[in-house]
């Protein structure tokens, strides 16, 4: 006869919690959305609704609050949250210790990059730890940039490596990098012969801009407000290429981190440094909060913070002997 289960055996076993409920519990509360969780979960919003019902049903207790404007965990959703991401990454990562042990060489990592840094930065990086790590496979999602944040939150990518500007309370950024703006002109620019310039004088030309700089352009206007100083004209442009062309072709100046200034330049373009203006780009990983990083995964965030800055300095340096 089989031994009489425990009390606390039998409690566990008549609970019943489905684990799909709380996965979708969980996506729920870190999307803000029904219509969003059910993308992440693969399945339709109703069946979302269902599950959470049938949560909340075994639980005997509200987990969420929604009004039209909000969604969000009461006080027993969140501590059910907290708890369940907290089992459910030991469940993942010893997950993870057992595919390791059984499938060596299996190692995975989904990196994701935005358009320059994946052309510019990433493949001698690539190149470098390779030498190193020969059986991990990299695979390199080169996306914009809000495109890069929604696969780490998602999981799809396990790190970002971006220009980050702090606005997601569920990233952690991990700084590499920080590189000087320059003013950007073309070759026959009235500004091309000097060697720095005050923002009182670029405000005088039209200005473009990559519509990825929100942080500078918000900055531009708030400084120029100070000196009561109206921007001519401000365009934006998504991608640098575009830039780039317009600005050779005399549609305005631009601010460019150095190691940018000089792609695809048929002939050096003039570069100067703002002076009365701190102008700068912070470059880092970025990483969910609620993901502890693979083995595999933080050898990478690991090696990144010992090459990036050389490999961003050897690059902005051969720019400038161009």
């Amino acid at each position: 006869m089989p031994p009489a289960h425990s009390p606390s055996e039998s409690t566990i076993l008549s609970f019943r919690i489905e684990l799909v409920d709380i996965e979708t519990f969980i996506a729920i509360v870190e999307l803000e959305s029904f219509s969003h969780a059910a993308l992440r979960m693969h399945v339709s919003q109703p069946t979302v609704t269902a599950r959470l019902q049938r949560l909340e049903d075994r639980l005997g207790t509200k987990l969420l609050t929604r009004t039209t404007r909000k969604l969000a965990p009461t006080k027993e959703g969140l501590r059910l949250y907290q708890e369940a991401v907290s089992a459910l990454h030991g469940l993942h990562q010893l997950v993870k210790e057992f595919d390791s042990t059984t499938n060596r060489g299996g190692h995975r990592i989904m990196i994701g990059a935005t358009p320059m840094i994946a052309a510019t930065m990433m493949p001698s990086i690539f190149h470098g730890y390779k030498k190193r790590y020969p059986d991990v496979q990299i695979q390199l999602f080169d996306l914009q940039y809000q495109e890069i944040i929604e696969k780490i939150l998602s999981g799809e990518a396990d790190l970002g490596v971006v220009a980050f500007d702090g606005d997601s309370t569920k990233l952690r950024f991990q700084h590499l990098a920080e590189e000087e703006l320059l003013l950007v002109v073309p070759v026959d620019h009235p500004l091309a012969e000097f060697k720095e310039v005050v923002l009182k004088k670029v405000l005088k030309y039209p200005l473009l801009i990559l519509d990825r700089y929100k942080t500078l352009i918000s900055l531009i206007k708030e400084e120029g407000n100070k000196r009561n100083l109206p921007i001519k004209s401000l365009s934006e442009a998504t991608q640098l290429t575009t830039l780039l062309a317009m600005l050779d072709a005399g549609n305005g100046i631009t601010l460019l981190p150095s190691s940018m200034a000089q792609t695809n330049a048929k002939l050096k373009r003039p570069t100067l440094r703002v002076t009365d203006v701190s102008l700068t780009r912070q470059y880092g990983v970025v990483v969910a909060k609620k993901n502890q990083p693979s083995s595999a995964t933080q050898s990478f965030i690991d090696f990144l913070h010992q090459e990036y800055a050389k490999t961003l300095a050897a690059k902005s340096s051969a720019n400038h002997k161009q």
